[in-house]
């Protein structure tokens, strides 16, 4: 194979790296790439364990001398996200990637690059190969799925693991991550009767907000379109008694922050229904950050014929949203960050009287994931909502005491002349599947620095990539 990457130590991680790029290895298409793990480990004359959904796990026996030193295992994801410009002709499912380097900088021409995860790949195999490597018995499980669900990791047998301490490989930057939340979400439903309607009506369209993830960017008090499109109903509900919902649509992704929302309204008096509408949107633009200063309010008046829910629909969303918290709901204790949130990620209702919300709550609790489950439950069903839970996954709790965490730190600050932060994450990582399946895996995750990941721009700087390597390979002798 010609690689790109010349002139750079260790080059066997580069080399590595290139060779994962010439492999389809999209979600559910990791088959190739684990052949090739399994392929490099054999060479080796290693240990290898593959299920069948394609996870592999290899071991390398301890280095003479760290007989005795408890295993340790490295993890990563083999699946990459597959984007290509308008107009890029590849296939991802029997095409590799082209590489290109500009500088300290290597991208993929026209798609994304896979660095998430083929980082932790490359590191891995390099791990597993490098003659030079003392280390206690290592472990590097390599996990499929993780983009669309998480779920090679939530299938692998852990009774397959000996290592009761763990570094993982997936952060995209130069930190420690020490927590990570756990997840689900929750379709609120509800049918209700419809009645004929005749009448003036209005429209209202909230847009412009600044939107976000709504695990990583729910601390940053970003604007819900839905919650206010709700809440601006109520108001004009307040003045004009006979306002009633016709429709209602916002959001489109669960695991986002809603931008956009619309509704329609049925009034009787246009001009105080807005007028309320107006005031309250002067009041909803006083808890706005800078992020969200091109919020939108356009209202616009109408008749309507034609069907329309019952009254007790309206009554119930605005009830419902008020009673149920939404955004940042406890942090926490010992580190700066989100422990438990909810976000009203989309919301629906047509004239025909079927309503539905979706939630996403997150925690780094798992038990708080099982309150916010039986309150949202509860609480629907006080206003005559159905709810359905689904694509759960689990949290892990920041530990106040991590030997591996201080033994990373210092080894980065060896090779880096640096001190690396340590952070949380409010978003979720395989790391708290594994967490739930050995109760006492002592846990970090870690990686090199890349940009614009799932989309076209991705990028890995090559400079983080060798430090990181050579920062976990020092960790590998010190434990």
């Amino acid at each position: 194979m010609n690689y790109i990457i010349n002139g750079r130590e260790p080059h066997a991680l580069y080399n590595h790296f290139e060779d994962i790029c010439s492999i389809p290895h999209g979600s559910g298409n990791e088959g190739a790439l684990a052949d090739h793990i399994c392929a490099q480990a054999k060479k080796l004359g290693l240990y290898v364990y593959r299920d069948a959904n394609n996870n592999v796990l290899v071991r390398r026996p301890a280095s003479p001398g760290y007989e005795d030193h408890a295993p340790l295992l490295v993890q990563g994801h083999i699946d990459m996200v597959c984007e290509a410009e308008s107009g890029k002709k590849i296939d991802f499912l029997h095409d590799g990637l082209t590489l290109k380097l500009d500088g300290d900088l290597l991208t993929a021409d026209g798609t994304t690059l896979g660095a998430d995860d083929g980082v932790a790949v490359a590191i891995m195999l390099t791990l597993l190969g490098d003659a030079d490597l003392r280390s206690p018995m290592l472990e590097c499980l390599f996990t499929t799925e993780e983009e669309t669900g998480l779920t090679g990791a939530s299938s692998f047998d852990y009774g397959q693991l000996a290592s009761k301490r763990m570094i993982n490989l997936d952060t995209g930057g130069e930190v420690i991550i020490v927590s990570c939340a756990g997840g689900m979400r929750t379709r609120v439903k509800g049918v209700f009767g419809k009645e004929e309607y005749d009448g003036e009506a209005l429209t209202v369209t909230v847009d412009g907000l600044a939107g976000g993830h709504s695990g990583a960017d729910i601390h940053l008090g970003l604007g819900n379109a839905n919650l206010f499109a709700v809440g601006l109903i109520e108001k004009a509900r307040e003045a004009d008694s006979s306002v009633r919902i016709i429709e209602i649509n916002g959001g489109s992704k669960d695991n986002a922050i809603p931008s956009h929302c619309a509704f329609s309204i049925t009034v009787k008096d246009k001009a105080k229904a807005t007028r309320a509408i107006r005031a309250e949107e002067k009041n909803i633009r006083k808890m706005l950050t800078a992020a969200d200063e091109h919020m939108t309010v356009t209202v616009s008046e109408k008749t309507y014929k034609g069907s329309v829910p019952e009254e007790a629909l309206t009554e119930k969303i605005i009830g419902f949203t008020k009673a149920l918290p939404c955004g940042v709901i406890s942090m926490c204790s010992g580190i700066d960050m989100v422990e438990t949130s909810q976000n009203y990620a989309i919301i629906r209702s047509d004239p025909e009287g079927c309503f539905e919300l979706h939630i996403s709550s997150r925690s780094s609790v798992d038990q708080m994931l099982s309150k916010l489950e039986d309150d949202i439950r509860k609480l629907a069903a006080g206003f005559g909502f159905e709810t359905v839970t689904d694509s759960r996954y689990n949290g892990w709790e920041y530990m106040p005491a991590s030997p591996i965490r201080d033994a990373y730190i210092e080894s980065y600050r060896e090779v880096s002349g640096k001190d690396i932060p340590v952070e949380g994450i409010h978003a979720g990582l395989e790391c708290g599947i594994i967490k739930r399946a050995v109760h006492d895996m002592d846990i970090i995750a870690t990686g090199a620095r890349t940009l614009g990941e799932h989309t076209v721009k991705e990028a890995l700087d090559l400079c983080s990539f060798a430090l990181v390597y050579k920062a976990v390979k020092l960790l590998c002798g010190r434990l």
